[in-house]
C-alpha cells in the first residue's frame, strides 16, 4: 500500500512491485492479487468502479485517489520570528517582484551581496518566510568556507537532499531518475530503497556538461505545479561548479517558474578568484539577473531601528550610533548590546534611550567588532563558551551531535545550551532540522555572523584547537558511511588538516580530488590540489615526495588536457623526481607527458622525449605496463611526426599483452590512445567502437588513478568522434557530436579543445562546401582584423601553434572559394613553408588538406605548372601513409591536373589507382569526387557507357552525404552547389 501511494498516479509494474517489495526473495507473482484484494477489502474499494487501486490486466497496478502528505523535513529558513526589517522595503519589493515575474513562467534570477553583516540574511529570511502560504516551494543550500570553498555543486546537492525529505521528496525522486540521473548518483545515498534499485537499471554517463542541463531539466519538473525558489548562500564561497551551473540556468531560453536567489559577501568575493566576479558582471551585461546590493542603513533608518523621536538629543544620539556602525545592522547590534550591558543605554520594549549624556557615552571597544564580540562571550558561562569554541571548530553551521565530545559535554547537554542561547539571539541562532543517518532529526544551529565564529577562534590556543578539530573529525567520520564519504570529504579534510593529522587530511583531499575529477570540475581539481600540495609539505620525507609525485602527475594531467603551458614545467619537474626516487614506470609517464606538450611547438624534441620513454620502458617487468608505454610512445611519435610502418608494428606486437593483462584500466587506456591509429588508418569505425567501449571503463573506475590522464582522454574521444564521423561521411551524427563536445568543453572552460573543436568543424564545412560558415569560424577566432586593421576582440583566440595554423588552413581554403583567389593562395603557400619549417603536433596530416586545396585553387587559376608542383606534393607525401582518404583524394586531384594538360594517358592510370583504392576499403568522404572525376575522363576518352556508370556511382555517393544531414540545414544547399 504504502508504494502504491508513494509512487500514486503511475503504472507500477508486476515486475517493479515484486522486485522493489520481495527483492531477493523467490515468490509467485500470484501473491501480488492477495495483496491486492486485502487492501481493496480494507479500504471498502470496488475492482469494477475502484476509487483507490486501479488494475490493468497483464500490466500492474495504478494508486488513482488524490495523495497528501504532511511535510517530512521542515524547510524554512529559521525557526524562530525574523528581526524587523529596517530600511530594506526596496529591496524586499525587487524580490517580490521577481517572483510574481517567475510564477508567469519568466525565471529570475537575483543576487543580494553586500559586506559582512549588512543584512542579507534578515532579507531572504524575511522574503521566503511566507512563501508557503502563496504556493511556492523553497529549498536551500549553503556554501561552507574550506579548500577550494567546497566539492563541486555542494549547495545545490543540499538543496536537492532537502526537496527529498520534503512532502514531495517521492515526486523529486522520480524525477531525478527520469531526467537527472547524474544528480541521482550524487545523491544515491540519500534516495529511497525503491529509488536506489531503478537508479541502477540508468545507463550512467556522469559528464559535468550533462550535469548542468539535467539540472535545469530538473527544475521544470520541481516547478510544475507551482513556482519554486532556490535560496544559494554565502556564494563567495561558492565551488565554480556551481557558478557554471548558475550561469548555464541564466542563458537556458524555458518557461519554468522558478527564482533563484544568490546572497555573496561582495567584499569576499574574490575568494573565488575572478570567477564570481565574472558571472555576476557576465549576467548584468546581459540583463540575464537582478542585483540587489545591500548598503548601510542610512540616519532615517537607524532612527526606526532604535525607534528614536524627533528631539534634537535623539537625533544625536542616532547619528553618533550611525557614526560609530557605519549603518552596518550586525554592527549596530553589537554596539547597542554592548552599551545595553555597561548600563550605558536602556531598551524599554524595543525603545532605545541613552541613559546618560552623549558626551559621558565612551565606546570602550577597540576599532574593530572582532573585541566588542569578545565581550559578548565573555560574559557568558565557561560551559557556554567551551559550547562556542567547540562549535566555531564545526563551522558556521553545526548541529550538538559532532563537536560535543570536544567541548567536553553529552550531545543533549550540547543543544540545551544552544537552546537558550537561540532564545535571546546571543551569538548563534536556530537554523532548521536535519535527519541523521540513524535517522535521529536534530537541530541545526548558525552564528549570526561568520565574524563571531573567528573570533571564538582566534581566543582558543593552537593545541586545543588541534584537539577539538581532531574529535570533530572522528565524530563526522562516525556520522558519514562510506557511500557519502566524498559528499562530507572536504569538512573532514579541513578538520583533519587542522587536527595536524597531515596524512588523514590528504586522505579526504584525495577523495573530493576524485568527486571534481568525476564531475570534470578542472578548476576546482586544482584548488584542491593547492592545498593539497600545503599539507604534503609537513609530512616526512619520504611520504612528502611519494606523496608530492602523486600530485605532481594529478597536477600536470590537468594542464595537459587544458593545454595550458604550465604542463611542460609540471611534467619536467615530475620526471626529475621520478628519477630520483628511481621510479621508472612513473618517469615514463612523465616522458610521454612532457612530449605531449612539447608537441605544441616543437614536434622533434617531443619525438626525443617519447624514445625516451620507450627506453624506459625496458626496465619495467611488468608485461602489461612495459606493453602500454612502448604502445603509447609509438602511438605519440606517428601524432606528431606521421605515419611510420616500423611504429605501427610496434603497437600491434604491444596490443596482445596490453589486452591479455589482469588490469582492465590499463587495457582501456591504451585501446583509447590505440583509437587514434585507427583513425590516421581509415578504420573509422573501429575508431569509434574502441573509443565508446574503453572510455566508460576509465571514467568509472580511474578517476582515483592519476597514472591514467583521464582528462585527456575524454579530449581524445570528444574531438576523435565527429572527426570519424566526418570521414565516414555521416555528416549529421558528426554536427551532433560537435554540438555535444562542444557544450561539454564550454561548460569545462577549456578553451584549447573549444579552438581545436571548432577548427574541426571548419574541417566538415569545407568538405561540404559553406566557405562562408568556415570564414565565420576564423572570424570567431580572431583571425580577420578589421578595416581600421586593429583585431575585434575573439570569443575564443588560439594561442598555441597547431591551433593558429589550423585556423590560418580554413582562412585560406575559405578565401580561394569566396572571390580571394590569389589571396587565398598566398596565405596558404606561406602556411606550408611554415609547417615544414617547423612541424609541429599533426602538420604531417593537416598538409595533406592545405595542399590538396591548394593545388585545386592553382588549378582553378590557370596555373597549370603550379598546380602539378603542389599535386605531386600531395601524391608522394599520401605514398607514406594508409590512409585512404587522402591517397584517393591525391589521385582524383592529379588525375584532373592530367585531365587540364591533356595527358590521358597519365590520367588514367590515377583514376584507375584511386578507384582501386575506395573500392579495396572505401573512403565516403572520397568516393564521390573521385568517380565524378571518373565520369568526366571517359567523357573525354569517348567512352559513353563508363561515364554513364560512374555519373551514376557519383550521384549515389554523394546523395548518402547530402542525406546524411539534419533535413533543411544549410550544409545541404552548400553541399548540392559544390557537387554542381
Amino acid at each position: 500500500m504504502r508504494y502504491l501511494v508513494e509512487h500514486a498516479g503511475r503504472l507500477i509494474s508486476h515486475e517493479e512491485l515484486l522486485e522493489a517489495l520481495w527483492s531477493g526473495v523467490a515468490v509467485q507473482p500470484e501473491v501480488l492479487k492477495g495483496h491486492v484484494l486485502a487492501i481493496r477489502n480494507a479500504l471498502g474499494d470496488d475492482v469494477q468502479r475502484p476509487r483507490y487501486i486501479e488494475t490493468h490486466r497483464r500490466r500492474g497496478y495504478r494508486f488513482i485517489a488524490d495523495v497528501t502528505t504532511t511535510q517530512k523535513t521542515d524547510n524554512r529558513l529559521t525557526h524562530v520570528a525574523a528581526p524587523s526589517l529596517i530600511g530594506r522595503a526596496m529591496p524586499l519589493g525587487i524580490l517580490r517582484e521577481a517572483l510574481t515575474h517567475a510564477r508567469k513562467g519568466q525565471p529570475k534570477i537575483v543576487f543580494v551581496h553586500g559586506e559582512a553583516g549588512i543584512g542579507k540574511t534578515t532579507l531572504v529570511e524575511t522574503f521566503c518566510r511566507d512563501l508557503s502560504n502563496q504556493h511556492t516551494s523553497l529549498s536551500f543550500g549553503r556554501c561552507i568556507e574550506g579548500f577550494s570553498g567546497a566539492e563541486p555543486f555542494y549547495p545545490i546537492i543540499e538543496a536537492l537532499s532537502r526537496l527529498i525529505k520534503g512532502a514531495n521528496g517521492n515526486k523529486v525522486q522520480d524525477a531525478l531518475i527520469t531526467v537527472a540521473p547524474s544528480w541521482a548518483y550524487q545523491l544515491a545515498g540519500i534516495l529511497s530503497r525503491e529509488h536506489r534499485a531503478l537508479l541502477q537499471k540508468v545507463a550512467h554517463i556522469s559528464a559535468r556538461s550533462r550535469m548542468l542541463g539535467e539540472f535545469c531539466d530538473l527544475l521544470e519538473v520541481i516547478a510544475e505545479d507551482e513556482a519554486f525558489v532556490l535560496l544559494l548562500e554565502d556564494l563567495h564561497w561558492s565551488d565554480f561548479s556551481t557558478l557554471d551551473l548558475i550561469s548555464a540556468f541564466a542563458r537556458r531560453k524555458s518557461s519554468v517558474k522558478v527564482m533563484v536567489i544568490a546572497t555573496y559577501r561582495s567584499d569576499e568575493w574574490a575568494a573565488r578568484g575572478p570567477a564570481l566576479k565574472q558571472l555576476v558582471n557576465e549576467l548584468m551585461l546581459h540583463r540575464l539577473c537582478d542585483s540587489i546590493h545591500l548598503t548601510g542603513l542610512e540616519q532615517r533608518d537607524v532612527a526606526e531601528y532604535v525607534q528614536a523621536d524627533d528631539s534634537d538629543e535623539e537625533r544625536s544620539f542616532v547619528q553618533l550610533l550611525l557614526h560609530r556602525s557605519s549603518g552596518n545592522p550586525l554592527f549596530l547590534g553589537t554596539i547597542l548590546d554592548h552599551l545595553h550591558r555597561t548600563q550605558l543605554v536602556s531598551n524599554d520594549h524595543g525603545r532605545w534611550k541613552n541613559n546618560v549624556p552623549l558626551a559621558k557615552i565612551h565606546f570602550e571597544i577597540p576599532e574593530t567588532i572582532s573585541h566588542v564580540v569578545e565581550t559578548k562571550i565573555g560574559a557568558l558561562d565557561d560551559e557556554t563558551q567551551r559550547v562556542l569554541e567547540a562549535a566555531s571548530a564545526v563551522g558556521n553551521i553545526f548541529n550538538p551531535v559532532v563537536p560535543a565530545a570536544a567541548a567536553g559535554v553529552s550531545a543533549r547537554r550540547f543543544e540545551e545550551v544552544c537552546e537558550t542561547l537561540c532564545r535571546t539571539r546571543t551569538l548563534i541562532h536556530r537554523h532548521n532540522v536535519d535527519k541523521l543517518e540513524g535517522g535521529e532529526v536534530v537541530r541545526l544551529y548558525r552564528f549570526n555572523h561568520s565574524l563571531l565564529r573567528e573570533v571564538l577562534l582566534n581566543r582558543q590556543g593552537p593545541l586545543r584547537l588541534a584537539q577539538s578539530h581532531a574529535l570533530i573529525g572522528k565524530e563526522l567520520e562516525r556520522s558519514y558511511p562510506s557511500e557519502l564519504s566524498a559528499h562530507a570529504s572536504f569538512e573532514l579534510a579541513e578538520q583533519f588538516s587542522n587536527a595536524h593529522e597531515w596524512s588523514k587530511g590528504l586522505t579526504y583531499l584525495k577523495i573530493a580530488l576524485q568527486t571534481a575529477k568525476r564531475r570534470f570540475a578542472h578548476q576546482d581539481a586544482l584548488a584542491i590540489l593547492d592545498k593539497a600540495d600545503e599539507i604534503a609539505t609537513r609530512l616526512s620525507d619520504g611520504e612528502r615526495e611519494l606523496m608530492q609525485m602523486t600530485l605532481l602527475e594529478d597536477r600536470a594531467s590537468i594542464y595537459a588536457a587544458n593545454h595550458d603551458m604550465r604542463a611542460q614545467q609540471t611534467f619536467s619537474g615530475l620526471a626529475e623526481l621520478a628519477e630520483r626516487l628511481r621510479l621508472p614506470d612513473v618517469q615514463a609517464r612523465a616522458e610521454l607527458g612532457l612530449a605531449f606538450a612539447l608537441s605544441w611547438r616543437d614536434a622533434a624534441t617531443a619525438v626525443s622525449h617519447l624514445e625516451n620513454a620507450a627506453r624506459l620502458s625496458d626496465e619495467q617487468t611488468e608485461p602489461q605496463l612495459k606493453a602500454r608505454i612502448k604502445s603509447s610512445s609509438a602511438i605519440w611519435r606517428i601524432w606528431i611526426g606521421g605515419w611510420d610502418p616500423e611504429l605501427a608494428k610496434v603497437c600491434e606486437e604491444n596490443l596482445i599483452p596490453l589486452r591479455n593483462g589482469l588490469d582492465r584500466q590499463i587495457t582501456a587506456w591504451g585501446l583509447i590512445e590505440y583509437s587514434m591509429i585507427c583513425l590516421i588508418s581509415s578504420r573509422y569505425r573501429e575508431c569509434l567502437e574502441t573509443v565508446d567501449t574503453n572510455l566508460q571503463i576509465l571514467v568509472r573506475h580511474a578517476a582515483d588513478r592519476p597514472e591514467f590522464n583521464i582528462f585527456r582522454a575524454i579530449w581524445m574521444a570528444h574531438l576523435g568522434r565527429p572527426w570519424a564521423y566526418t570521414l565516414l561521411g555521416e555528416w549529421g551524427h558528426a554536427l551532433r557530436e560537435f554540438d555535444a563536445s562542444e557544450a561539454l568543453f564550454v561548460g569545462n572552460a577549456n578553451r584549447y579543445s573549444i579552438c581545436t573543436l571548432e577548427t574541426l568543424r571548419g574541417f566538415l564545412y569545407m568538405m561540404a562546401g559553406d566557405f562562408q560558415a568556415i570564414k565565420d569560424i576564423c572570424g570567431k577566432l580572431g583571425f580577420y582584423q578589421d578595416k581600421t586593421g586593429h583585431q575585434p576582440a575573439a570569443l575564443y583566440t588560439p594561442m598555441l601553434t597547431n591551433e593558429i595554423r589550423h585556423c590560418t588552413l580554413l582562412a585560406g581554403v575559405a578565401e580561394t572559394r569566396l572571390e580571394n583567389l590569389d589571396g587565398g593562395i598566398e596565405i596558404l603557400k606561406k602556411l606550408e613553408r611554415e609547417m615544414l619549417e617547423k612541424p609541429v603536433i599533426t602538420d604531417w596530416y593537416w598538409l595533406f588538406v592545405l595542399e590538396w586545396w591548394l593545388a585545386d585553387a592553382l588549378l582553378r587559376s590557370g596555373d597549370i605548372v603550379q598546380a602539378r608542383l603542389y599535386g605531386d606534393r600531395m601524391l608522394d607525401r599520401s605514398e607514406r601513409t594508409i590512409e585512404i582518404t587522402w591517397r584517393a583524394m591525391a589521385r582524383e586531384l592529379r588525375c584532373r591536373i592530367a585531365m587540364t594538360e591533356n595527358d590521358l594517358e597519365r590520367a588514367a592510370l590515377l583514376i584507375h589507382d584511386a578507384l582501386r583504392l575506395i573500392e579495396m576499403m572505401g573512403a565516403p568522404m572520397a568516393e564521390w569526387r573521385v568517380h565524378r572525376t571518373a565520369a568526366q575522363l571517359s567523357r573525354m576518352q569517348g567512352d559513353s557507357t563508363h561515364a554513364a556508370l560512374h555519373e551514376q556511382l557519383f550521384n549515389k555517393k554523394a546523395q548518402r552525404l547530402l542525406e546524411s544531414l539534419p533535413a533543411g540545414h544549410r550544409l545541404q544547399e552548400t553541399f548540392a552547389h559544390l557537387m554542381a
